[in-house]
C-alpha cells in the first residue's frame, strides 16, 4: 500500500503553494460528481480495499476537497498546471493517482477565476475507535489565501469574466499595423497629447507579440486578463486603433479620435503621415530612380520649347529654349504706334476663335490686369535634374501653382468640395487656414441663409468642427428662381485656429461673369466681416457694393511685382503642360506670361492630383513633400494669369496686329 498521509501532504503543499497566486478553475460548469468519480476510479485494482462498508478513500471529508478545490489550476510559465500536478511522484500507488486527476482535469477548457465563499475545504484528520484502539486517518485538505475567498463570488467572476472578453477581442481584432501607425504618430508628436498614450499602445503591443508567440493562448489570455493594458480596446486611444484596423481613412479615424479628446480650437501641429509612410514611399522612390524629380523649380523661358508655345512677343523670342530658328510663325513687325486705343466695349472674342483667327498675326499683346484676377496668377514649374524620371501623368517635367499655392480657381476648389457651380447666381467664400470661417447671405425679404439654415442652396461648410483643409470654401448656389432686389453678404469668425494665411476673397457669378472681393487682415474670433450689398435683377446682379474693408474696383494694388487695373505686356502665350506636345491630359489652362511678372513666394512644384498613379498609394508622404519642397523664387521666372477652359471667365485684350492695327477683344473662356 502506498503512503496516503504522504499524499495528502503534497495535495496540501502544492495547493498551498499555488494560492499564492492567482488562481482559476477548469471546467466550471462540470458536474462536480465527475471529478469525484475520476478520483476513485484512479486507484489501481486492488489498491483501494473495503474497510467496513466502504472503499478506504471514500469518505465524504476527501470528497469535500476534491469537488471544491479539485479543479482549481495554475498558469505558470503560459501553461496550465493542476493541483495534481507533480504530486506523489516517489509513491507508485498515489503517483497513478495523481497523474490521472491532472490529465482529467488538464483536459478541461480554462473558464474562469477562482474564488469560493468556502476558503478551507476537508479535514486535516479524524479519529475512530475500533477494538478499544483510536485509529487516526488522514484526508485530503487545505485552505486558500484571503484573496480567493469571496462571500459573494459572482461579481469577482464576472469582472473577470468581461475583462478577458475584451482582452480577446483586443488581441484580435486589432492588427499589428495598426498599432505600429498610432506609435508612429504619437513618436512624431502628430497625435493630439499622444504621450500620455505612448505606454498603454507599447505595452499592449508587447501583450499582442507575446500572444501571437505563446503555446497556449487561452492560458495567455487568462494570465493576464488583469494587466492594465488588457482593456486597450476599450480605450479611446484604443477606439483609434479599432477604426484603423477597421479599414478606415487615417485622416478620418484620427479626426474622431482628436473630437473625443481635443478642445474645439485644437490645430494639428503636423501633418499625418507616419515614419512607417515615409519609409513605404521613399521605398517606391527609390526603386522607381525619381529622388531627384522632388527637387523643383520656378520655370524659366529657355526651358520651354518653342513647339509648345502658342504665341510669344519679339522680345522674347530669342531666349525660347529652341532659338529662333524653327519658329513657325510669321515675323512680326513693330509697325507705326497707330491711333490711341479708343475707349470702345471689347468685342467677345471665344478662345478658341482668339487663338486661330487673331493670335498668329499679333505682333504685341497686352492684358488688362484686374483685381478680380488675382486668384489667376500663376507660375509655370520644373524639375532641377531635367533627365530625371518623370512625376506627373503627363509626359515631360512641368507643372504649374496658381497664388495661394493651388492648382485651380475657386470655383474648381468649389466643384472638388462637392459645390453646385452651375447654377443662376453663385457666392463662395474662400479662405487659406484652418479657420472656420463662415458664409451668411440674407436675401432681399430677409431670408437668412447659413450654416444652420441652408435653404438647399449652402452645399459647401468646410473646416467646421475641426480644421482639416488649408483650402476651404463654402458655397451658396441658386438653382431655381433667383430673387430680384437687394442682398447682403457677411462672413462670421466662428473659431479662430490660425495667425496665418489670414483674410478671405469672395467670388460672385451670374451669367458667366466671374467678379472677386478680398479681405485681406485677419478676421477676429466671432467678428463678423461685412463682405458688402449685391443687387441682382432679372436673375444677373447688376451692382455690388463692397463694405468698408473689402478691395475691389478700380484701385491698382501691386501682385508679383505688376500693378493691377492696367493693361500689362504679354510676353509668352501657351496651354498648361499637361497639354505640351499634343498631349491631351486631364483639363486644359491657358496660360498668359507677363512681362516682370515675378512670384515673390515659395510655390509648390508637386501637387498629389498630377502624379502618376504608381505614386498615388504614397499621396499623403507627397502632400506632405510638396508642401516642403517649394520652388524658391526667381527673377527669371515664368508667370502671367491662368484660365481653366472648364470655368467660364474672361479676360481684356489690347491686340497690336501686324501692320499697326489694334484690337481691343474680350477674351472669353
Amino acid at each position: 500500500m502506498g503512503d496516503y498521509q504522504q499524499f495528502v501532504t503534497d495535495v496540501t503543499t502544492r495547493l498551498s503553494a499555488m494560492s499564492k497566486g492567482e488562481l482559476y478553475v477548469a471546467g466550471d460548469s462540470l458536474d462536480r460528481d465527475s471529478l469525484w468519480l475520476t478520483f476513485l476510479d484512479s486507484f489501481p485494482a486492488g489498491t483501494n480495499l473495503k474497510f467496513r462498508e466502504r472503499s478506504e478513500y471514500d469518505c465524504s471529508t476527501c470528497r469535500g476537497f476534491v469537488k471544491g478545490f479539485g479543479n482549481v489550476v495554475e498558469i505558470r510559465d503560459g501553461q496550465v498546471r493542476t493541483v495534481w500536478s507533480g504530486v506523489s511522484a516517489s509513491d507508485p500507488v498515489f503517483s497513478v493517482v495523481a497523474a490521472a486527476m491532472d490529465e482529467f482535469v488538464g483536459s478541461l477548457p480554462l473558464s474562469g477565476i477562482f474564488r469560493s465563499p468556502e476558503a478551507q475545504y476537508g479535514t486535516k484528520t479524524t479519529r475512530t475507535l475500533r477494538d478499544g484502539q483510536v485509529e487516526v486517518w488522514h484526508h485530503l485538505h487545505g485552505r486558500v489565501e484571503k484573496r480567493h475567498h469571496s462571500t459573494d463570488v459572482g461579481p469577482a467572476r464576472g469582472t473577470f469574466d468581461a475583462a478577458v472578453q475584451v482582452f480577446q477581442r483586443g488581441l484580435a481584432e486589432l492588427v499589428p499595423h495598426a498599432l505600429d501607425t498610432v506609435a508612429d504618430l504619437i513618436d512624431g508628436n502628430a497625435l493630439y497629447r499622444g504621450t500620455e498614450h505612448r505606454r498603454a499602445v507599447t505595452e499592449f503591443r508587447s501583450l499582442q507579440n507575446q500572444w501571437t508567440q505563446a503555446a497556449d493562448r487561452r492560458a495567455f489570455v487568462f494570465a493576464n486578463a488583469m494587466h492594465p493594458a488588457a482593456r486597450f480596446r476599450n480605450t479611446v486611444i484604443g477606439t483609434l486603433v479599432q477604426d484603423l484596423s477597421a479599414g478606415v481613412d487615417l485622416e478620418q479615424a484620427v479626426r474622431s479620435f482628436e473630437t473625443k479628446v481635443a478642445p474645439q480650437n485644437y490645430q494639428r501641429p503636423t501633418a499625418l503621415i507616419t515614419p512607417a509612410m515615409v519609409k513605404a514611399a521613399m521605398k517606391t522612390i527609390d526603386e522607381l530612380g525619381i529622388e531627384e524629380s522632388l527637387q523643383r523649380r520656378f520655370a524659366r523661358l529657355s526651358d520651354v520649347s518653342v513647339n509648345n508655345v502658342l504665341w510669344v512677343d519679339n522680345d522674347t523670342r530669342s531666349r525660347m529654349k529652341d532659338g529662333i530658328e524653327g519658329l513657325l510663325m510669321q515675323a512680326a513687325t513693330t509697325g507705326s504706334s497707330g491711333a490711341r486705343l479708343r475707349d470702345a466695349k471689347p468685342e467677345e472674342v471665344p478662345i478658341v476663335t482668339f487663338m486661330k483667327d487673331i493670335l498668329p498675326d499679333a505682333a504685341s499683346i497686352d492684358l488688362w490686369v484686374a483685381n478680380s484676377h488675382e486668384p489667376h496668377f500663376v507660375s509655370l514649374t520644373t524639375g532641377r535634374h531635367p533627365a530625371a524620371p518623370r512625376l506627373f501623368t503627363w509626359d515631360n517635367d512641368f507643372a504649374w501653382s496658381y497664388g495661394g499655392n493651388v492648382t485651380d480657381s475657386i470655383k474648381e476648389r468649389v466643384k472638388r468640395a462637392g459645390g453646385n457651380v452651375t447654377g443662376k447666381l453663385r457666392v463662395s467664400l474662400s479662405w487659406f487656414n484652418f479657420d472656420d470661417l463662415d458664409l451668411h447671405v440674407y436675401e432681399p425679404d430677409g431670408t437668412h441663409i447659413w450654416y444652420q439654415e441652408k435653404r438647399n442652396k449652402l452645399d459647401v461648410d468646410m473646416n467646421a468642427g475641426s480644421g482639416h483643409s488649408r483650402e476651404p470654401v463654402e458655397n451658396v448656389t441658386w438653382t431655381g428662381k433667383v430673387p430680384a432686389g437687394e442682398y447682403r453678404i457677411a462672413v462670421n469668425q466662428f473659431r479662430k485656429r490660425e495667425s496665418n494665411g489670414v483674410g478671405f476673397v469672395i467670388e460672385t457669378e451670374s451669367n458667366g461673369k466671374i467678379e472677386h472681393y478680398s479681405h485681406e487682415r485677419a478676421v477676429s474670433q466671432k467678428e463678423t466681416v461685412e463682405v458688402g450689398r449685391m443687387t441682382v435683377a432679372g436673375e444677373v446682379i447688376t451692382a455690388f457694393r463692397p463694405g468698408k474693408d473689402m478691395q475691389a474696383g478700380s484701385a491698382g494694388k501691386d501682385l508679383w511685382g505688376i500693378t493691377t487695373e492696367q493693361f500689362v505686356p504679354v510676353s509668352t502665350i501657351m496651354y498648361s503642360p499637361n497639354h505640351f506636345d499634343d498631349s491631351e491630359v486631364g483639363n486644359r489652362h491657358y496660360f498668359f506670361m507677363l512681362k516682370d511678372c515675378v512670384n515673390d513666394q515659395p510655390a509648390r512644384g508637386i501637387y498629389n492630383e498630377f502624379l502618376r498613379r504608381d505614386l498615388q498609394p504614397h499621396r499623403k508622404v507627397f502632400e506632405v513633400l510638396g508642401d516642403r519642397t517649394k520652388c524658391e523664387p526667381s527673377p527669371d521666372q515664368l508667370s502671367g494669369l491662368g484660365f481653366s477652359s472648364t470655368v467660364r471667365n474672361s479676360v481684356v485684350a489690347k491686340v497690336t496686329m501686324t501692320g499697326g492695327r489694334h484690337r481691343l477683344v474680350s477674351i472669353q473662356f
